[in-house]
């Protein structure tokens, strides 16, 4: 899961999860002079299209970002960046599940080829494809699985030399009870109590990306063993990472200049039709955009703020918009110290009038050309299995009826502004600077908050002092709105809410509060039947859009740009990963 602040003119960045105060921006594009230099290094004409194809395929990583952590477990500290691993993009590692681009278990791409629930939902047996191995040539096992668990589990207590990034996700560690290997192809775990198999295999077991432990395993004990994979975790040449079983494997790295990675020929899933892959570091979006006009790049991505002028690009582009698996809200803070009027927005008619207030259909059709997904609860929309189809449009955008809604619970309007008992409903709204989008949206919510007679100051600041401010409960006394922000599933793809709006939770950073909120949030991860399970998860995002803890705003596409002799992107996207598995990729 993550949190993220986010840059609307920026894609987030592919990561496999993040930390809530980040502040991740991601446009991802080359400056010319890197690109230049990789497609000479490789070969390639600029421009290059039809039967004519450059000699490797060239991505565009986020802006000023480079992989800094490159081992399969990731540490809290790379949560929000780009890694080398499975989630990153890099495929090198593969998962044991893999999660198919509607957010069920694919078992026909998986390393696992069944998990079987048993014993009232407390053992899950895990079956290992026999034919998966390691570049190496090596199986791998039961063994590769269980080891993984114990990096994880020991990363995860106090005191261990980097924290396991996601940890209390999937009841991992504290509702594992144990993980034992009973065959080289056959894992069980066993939980502390009865768990909803679809929660515990989404979010917990889907954790699990297999280690060659023959490899890893140098010191025999957990803690050191830690210690030496967080002094190499950067060290991408390191040959502990030639050996993988995905479908691809580092080649070469030029940190800020481009990571090069060639097919691995003992991938053990769908071989790759592009072998060569090179990721170019990038400066700025509008780098990017010069670099797409140059045709430098197979794959790009293009900000909002520049899609009116989309023209610009070669005719043998495309641009493919692609939902995103999270959603797109403004924190409210409810901390009993918040600025000026926490205990106001403890009160759900006034976060229900701020939602009436919110002009989706405008921001779609005026900020995002029509390529967004309004909002509704906090479970992605789109191609989601186990979003509730029937919830109910509450919150049309209607700033009359949020203006009576006000009147009906005694304020009145003086000078333009609702006020009760001498208060005004009057408070500022941060969000990071740097995003002409993002500033409109910001813009265009100010004009519909006043029309209901509530006075918004928008109050920008850099991305840090902002991350700073709302990403901590010491500072819960300087602000009252925060825009901007997203949540991505990833990994709890099983879409409930505990981190984000159970009390205490470490991404609650409106410090949101409700009894009953906890209980529904519980009872997503209880065993039962299946209409039982649905009906649980349904219970709470009837209640998570009807409650409000945050203020729901629309979630963009992706805007991803595509050469067009670039095949298989629109057939093998996903969403769960933002983007298609790159081995699917072919020259056309």
């Amino acid at each position: 899961m993550r949190r993220q602040f986010q840059d609307h003119d920026s894609p987030p960045r592919r990561v496999r999860g993040g930390r809530p105060w980040s502040l991740r921006k991601g446009v991802v594009g080359a400056t010319v002079g890197v690109s230049a230099l990789l497609l000479a290094a490789c070969g390639v004409s600029p421009g290059a299209s039809g039967a004519t194809h450059p000699s490797a395929l060239n991505i565009a990583m986020p802006v000023a970002s480079n992989p800094n952590w490159f081992a399969p477990i990731v540490p809290t500290t790379a949560c929000a960046t780009l890694t080398g691993g499975m989630g990153g993009g890099m495929n090198q590692y593969m998962p044991l599940l893999w999660v198919s681009r509607t957010d069920t278990i694919n078992y026909a791409r998986s390393i696992a080829s069944s998990v079987t629930p048993s014993h009232n939902d407390t053992v899950y047996t895990i079956h290992l494809k026999s034919n998966w191995r390691w570049s190496n040539g090596h199986p791998v096992t039961a063994q590769d699985v269980v080891y993984d668990w114990q990096l994880m589990n020991a990363a995860s207590q106090p005191n261990a030399p980097f924290t396991y990034c996601f940890a209390g996700e999937g009841g991992l560690p504290a509702q594992w009870k144990s993980v034992v290997a009973t065959n080289a192809h056959t894992v069980v775990v066993t939980t502390t109590k009865s768990v909803n198999p679809v929660w515990f295999i989404h979010n917990g077991l889907a954790q699990f990306i297999p280690i060659p432990k023959s490899v890893w395993d140098k010191h025999h004990n957990l803690t050191h063993e830690l210690s030496w994979i967080k002094s190499i975790a950067n060290q991408p040449m390191n040959p502990v990472y030639q050996v993988v079983d995905g479908a691809y494997r580092i080649e070469k790295a030029v940190p800020n200049q481009y990571y090069e990675f060639v097919a691995n020929p003992r991938y053990s899933g769908h071989k790759a039709g592009i072998s060569h892959v090179i990721y170019n570091y990038e400066t700025s979006s509008a780098a990017e955009f010069a670099a797409l006009k140059r045709n430098t790049n197979q794959i790009g991505y293009m900000p909002f703020g520049l899609y009116g002028v989309r023209g610009q690009l070669a005719s043998h582009y495309r641009i493919s918009a692609q939902p995103q698996f999270g959603f797109f809200d403004i924190t409210v803070n409810m901390a009993s110290n918040a600025l000026d009027v926490g205990s106001l927005f403890r009160s759900l008619y006034i976060r229900q009038a701020l939602q009436d207030g919110i002009n989706e259909p405008g921001i779609i059709q005026r900020l995002y050309h029509g390529l967004a997904t309004n909002t509704r609860g906090p479970a992605p929309r789109a191609n989601d299995a186990f979003y509730d189809t029937k919830l109910p449009a509450l919150y049309s955008y209607s700033p009359a009826a949020g203006k009576r809604l006000l009147e009906a619970n005694g304020w009145h309007e003086v000078g333009g502004v609702m006020q009760r008992h001498g208060q005004r409903l009057a408070f500022p709204i941060m969000y990071p600077a740097g995003s002409p989008t993002l500033t409109n949206v910001m813009q265009l919510l100010k004009q519909s908050w006043a029309a209901e007679g509530i006075d918004v100051t928008l109050q920008s600041l850099q991305s840090n002092a902002f991350a700073a401010t709302v990403g901590s409960t010491a500072t819960s006394n300087k602000w009252a709105l925060a825009g901007g922000s997203e949540w991505i599933y990833v990994p709890d793809y099983y879409p409930t809410g505990g981190g984000l709006f159970a009390t205490g939770a470490g991404f609650n950073l409106g410090q949101y509060a409700s009894s009953q909120m906890n209980t529904l949030i519980r009872a997503t991860y209880l065993g039962g039947s299946a209409s039982t399970i649905q009906s649980r998860m349904d219970a709470y995002q009837s209640y998570a859009w009807q409650q409000l803890p945050v203020l729901y705003v629309p979630t963009p596409d992706l805007l991803n740009v595509v050469a067009t002799d670039v095949g298989g992107w629109s057939h093998w996207y996903n969403m769960i990963i933002s983007q298609p598995p790159i081995n699917r990729l072919y020259w056309k």
